[in-house]
């Protein structure tokens, strides 16, 4: 199998799994939405950001660690899951710490037991197979796949049951933890291996992970820190308005993301002795997914409305300016997603440190100023400016370690731009003319949605046609989309029944 089509069959089996669990997660969100109050989302929120900052300090990226080395041996997995072993206690012994301090600084006295469930739940998920990462580099994407859609099925599946019972928080973070548990188990099951305790290579680990936790801890903190402020400035109703909004919002762009962030690591570190196919292979990776996920968050900001008064009900119409600015505050980070896989597969994990770091110090006065001056919107759109300064840093460091100039970047994203100008354009005369005709939301949401889908990809044809047809993003889904339907076709072909030869 080819590098490129390996890398094309992992997009699309992370992709895909992905989508199906991001499917599933806005069914959550929506059942959930109904049968728990907002005061429950902010306990959750809370207990969410505390885990996703701990953890960020005692992650150290190991598996990915592997994945860049050229040569692995079995000392190697076993000296990276021995690590994480350490690192799952350290986990623990955190949040015994923490709880109670939390629970104090937040004013919430049920914190204590949801924090404590919520440090099992992250030490679980941090033992899980390293082979599971390890095999993406022989393009084997299919057991990663299985494990983040079983993991996803069964959290939000045990979150809803339990909901229907309780009508608790505890839904969620009970279906959280037993989620974590079935997803580690799933992938001792795919691919079998037996752990020893090994710290043989432990520097040798830490020399590539080691800035990659310092990366992670000022990433997870860039993510997390608003909901962290916030949660001790406003009351937990409104915080839970905030997060049910992020957590809408990152679904069409981060969460679609991601995945296929994890498909590019392993096949760009296959070509990092290769600088003028490593420096390609990013500019076009980084154009095209920008072409396929960006409508989606910009989407999502521009029907925000009628989706979450249909999705949520109309007690959750708070929320929507919300996940207008958090859907392009996610959507403005995919014009940059290069950068991490290419810094990982070269081994300058540094470069991404730095970054971040710059990014936290301008965050957090952004969203404390834009608190003070605008409450909560302020706060959001604090957060929203700051994540395009983080893009424009993303685009110079990736210049810095491919030699493609921020210029030829940006000039590589002008037809998906162009794009999402004519889809807004088009979405807010379709809302115009059934505001005048006083459709219902329903009617609303379905014609915006085709009408923002139909004018988008239009425009982009139109433009690329007008362009001399070059060679880019366009070219490659069209390449790809050709390879889907060839596939396809010869399923069909070897499904059908042979026919006879006699009458």
């Amino acid at each position: 199998m080819s590098l490129k089509l390996g890398m094309v069959r992992g997009v699309f089996s992370l992709a895909g799994a992905r989508l199906a669990a991001n499917l599933l997660g806005a069914v959550a969100i929506v059942i959930l939405a109904r049968l728990l109050t907002p005061e429950d989302f902010g306990i959750v929120a809370i207990a969410g950001s505390v885990l996703s900052l701990v953890q960020s300090c005692t992650e150290l990226s190991l598996s990915n660690a592997l994945v860049q080395k050229d040569k692995v041996d079995k000392s190697h997995v076993d000296t990276v899951w021995t690590m994480a072993l350490i690192r799952s206690g350290a986990l623990c012994l955190l949040f015994s710490v923490l709880a109670w301090p939390l629970s104090v600084l937040y004013s919430v006295p049920e914190l204590v037991p949801v924090l404590m469930i919520s440090g099992l739940t992250g030490a679980v998920m941090g033992l899980q197979n390293p082979l599971i990462t390890l095999v993406t580099k022989q393009m084997r994407f299919g057991p990663m796949a299985l494990v983040q859609l079983g993991h996803k099925l069964l959290s939000h599946g045990a979150a809803i049951a339990l909901a229907l019972v309780f009508y608790s928080y505890w839904a969620i973070i009970a279906g959280n933890a037993l989620g974590a548990v079935f997803a580690a188990l799933l992938t001792y099951v795919l691919v079998p291996y037996r752990p020893r305790f090994s710290l043989l290579h432990v520097r040798e680990i830490w020399s590539f992970s080691g800035w990659m936790f310092f990366k992670q801890l000022c990433e997870t903190l860039n993510w997390r820190v608003d909901q962290l402020i916030l949660g001790a400035l406003v009351p937990k109703a409104q915080l839970g308005v905030y997060a049910i909004a992020d957590s809408l919002a990152v679904i069409p762009s981060r969460e679609t993301i991601q995945p296929i962030r994890h498909a590019l690591f392993p096949g760009l570190a296959n070509l990092n002795g290769d600088a003028v196919r490593l420096k390609n292979a990013c500019l076009r990776a980084q154009a095209t997914l920008a072409m396929v996920t960006a409508p989606l968050g910009i989407g999502l900001a521009l029907v925000a409305d009628p989706a979450v008064r249909i999705a949520l009900g109309e007690q959750w119409i708070a929320a929507i300016p919300f996940v207008q600015i958090s859907a392009v505050f996610y959507t403005i980070s995919i014009f940059s997603t290069g950068l991490q896989p290419v810094a990982m597969a070269m081994g300058r994990t540094r470069i991404l440190f730095i970054q971040q770091a710059i990014v936290l110090v301008l965050k957090v006065p952004l969203i404390i100023v834009g608190f003070l001056f605008g409450g909560l919107l302020g706060a959001a759109l604090g957060r929203c400016l700051c994540e395009f300064i983080s893009m424009v840093l993303e685009l110079i460091a990736s210049k810095i370690l491919t030699g493609v100039s921020v210029t030829a970047q940006a000039i590589s994203h002008i037809i998906t731009l162009i794009g999402l100008t004519a889809m807004a354009g088009g979405v807010y005369l379709a809302h115009r003319l059934l505001e005048r005709a006083q459709s219902g939301h329903a009617v609303r949401l379905a014609a915006e949605i085709a009408a923002g889908g139909t004018i988008y990809a239009a425009a982009v044809a139109a433009v690329w046609f007008a362009a001399g047809r070059p060679d880019g993003p366009v070219s490659e889904i069209l390449q790809v989309a050709g390879r889907a339907g060839s596939s396809l076709r010869q399923v069909l072909t070897a499904r059908q029944p042979s026919r006879s030869l006699h009458p």
